[in-house]
């Protein structure tokens, strides 16, 4: 019963601070209830009962979008509703049942139990590998670290540092775990100070949020009615506009997967316009985000390189998979170069990063093409939105965000948001984005998790020294 209680409470305070950014400083001691079972050095079995039992509060306690959503699928029928939301939990929480399973204590327990974790979030579950960022995303002087460790090392030393913290607790190297935290913080505000301050042109970008269905439908009937509906609310906005925008960004949906040239092009808008596409290939063929100028004709496209597992590609079924795209494309809008993201693409620190290196550093800022129309639940939006904020930071760009029936608005370099729009419903925003007239790249944008990968190899290392030094110890 108190294994359960403990682990009831950690799956709680985790959640809660994923779910609700404000409550971040319960992140800081979400995790301590597991290091004091991790402790009592459980044999195998019990840390394979305490997984399972981690596991199983977790997809009780933090999927309540998944349940709403398959009840909004369901139309209303809430124990199949529950079933699928706790399947769904379940899967997505195994990597808490593989951390206690290989969580052996040892003298650097607490190095080793962080690295464990970032290889569970970063190998097991790569859909969202950025919870610990996410679970003090209010400690906004702490998460300005992403620029050099990006948002899987900002949850590496989280985890590091809430054990050191309770280490504290229990009057073990109070002094070096204040240090290391004034350090940190001090170093995060200083970052957060000098990002603040800086000043950029004001570049104005139009976001049409239509609240449309969903974006998987392939259809010319239903896209040319998209069409239209987008097109009558961007001329709206633009007619309404004292000073029109240089770039109108549509969101994911804007046309639902059908051919641009099916559609017979755009009429002219006099501005230029970014939006999501499909383009025929050997197998289900691109999806793809393109640009066009101000004249309606296409200007560069970028073929998305970052397919959703059963959603977007089937393993073993290339018939119904989209294809990959073949190299990272800039789309060089009046505005600045911009990188575009499309759907879940924004939520792979890694991939955005190398997406910047590999095209030069040349993007000014980020554009994310989104559609949130499949979730019942307003959680859902925010969490995506709070996922997307630490891409700013990472890359000190700015990120205008266009979503179907999530949140709209434009994100600042130190994870600020500005002119959020309410999930689920009609919007239309010409947003005064500060954009760089010149590119960049930052450390963690230079290399990624190589860093943190060579750093979690020698704390792996590092803990079997010190179990073989154990053994011997107690053979001799």
């Amino acid at each position: 019963m108190v294994y359960f209680l403990a682990l009831l409470l950690s799956a709680s305070l985790i959640c809660l601070t994923v779910g609700h950014s404000s409550l971040w400083p319960l992140g800081w001691v979400a995790l301590w209830p597991v290091f004091y079972l991790l402790e009592q050095k459980p044999k195998w079995w019990e840390r394979l009962l305490m997984g399972l039992i981690w596991l199983f509060c977790v997809s009780q306690v933090g999927f309540p979008y998944a349940v709403s959503t398959a009840y909004h699928h369901l139309n209303g029928h809430l124990f199949q509703a529950w079933l699928m939301g706790t399947i769904l939990g379940v899967v997505t929480s195994i990597r808490y049942l593989v951390f206690f399973v290989f969580a052996f204590p040892g003298r650097h327990r607490g190095i080793y139990w962080a690295s464990l974790w970032s290889v569970c979030e970063l190998l097991i579950w790569q859909m969202m590998p950025v919870y610990g960022a996410v679970h003090i995303l209010g400690d906004r002087p702490f998460l300005q670290l992403a620029e050099w460790i990006g948002a899987p090392g900002v949850s590496w030393l989280w985890f590091f540092l809430s054990f050191r913290c309770y280490e504290a607790l229990r009057g073990r190297d109070r002094l070096l775990t204040l240090i290391l935290l004034v350090v940190s913080h001090g170093i995060g505000a200083l970052s957060l100070h000098h990002w603040s301050r800086q000043t950029y042109p004001l570049h104005k970008i139009a976001v049409v949020q239509a609240n449309q269905p969903g974006a998987l439908v392939q259809s010319v009937e239903v896209g040319m009615k998209a069409r239209e509906i987008m097109l009558e609310q961007t001329g709206v906005l633009l007619s309404e506009a004292p000073v029109p925008p240089e770039v109108v960004v549509w969101p994911e949906a804007s046309l639902p997967l059908v051919e641009y040239t099916r559609l017979q092009g755009l009429p002219y808008l006099g501005v230029e316009l970014i939006f999501t596409d499909f383009e025929p290939g050997t197998q289900a063929g691109y999806v793809l985000a393109r640009l066009l100028d101000r004249d309606g004709n296409s200007k560069a496209v970028y073929r998305k390189r970052k397919l959703i597992m059963m959603g977007e590609w089937t393993p073993g079924d290339p018939q119904h998979s989209f294809q990959v795209g073949d190299k990272d494309q800039l789309l060089p809008s009046v505005a600045g170069p911009a990188l575009p993201l499309v759907c879940f693409e924004g939520l792979w620190p890694s991939f955005v990063a190398d997406f910047q290196r590999n095209t030069g550093g040349e993007a000014t800022w980020l554009v994310h093409l989104g559609s949130e129309s499949s979730f019942g639940s307003e959680l859902a939006c925010y969490q995506s939105l709070n996922l997307l904020t630490i891409r700013t930071i990472e890359l000190r760009r700015p990120m205008v965000r266009a979503d179907n029936s999530g949140v709209s608005g434009w994100i600042d370099p130190t994870g600020g948001v500005h002119e959020a729009t309410q999930p689920f419903s009609k919007a239309s925003l010409i947003l005064d984005v500060p954009i760089p007239r010149e590119g960049g790249l930052t450390f963690y944008g230079r290399y990624a998790d190589r860093p943190l990968a060579c750093l979690v190899v020698l704390c792996f290392l590092l803990q079997i020294t010190s179990a073989r030094s154990v053994h011997q110890a107690q053979v001799n």
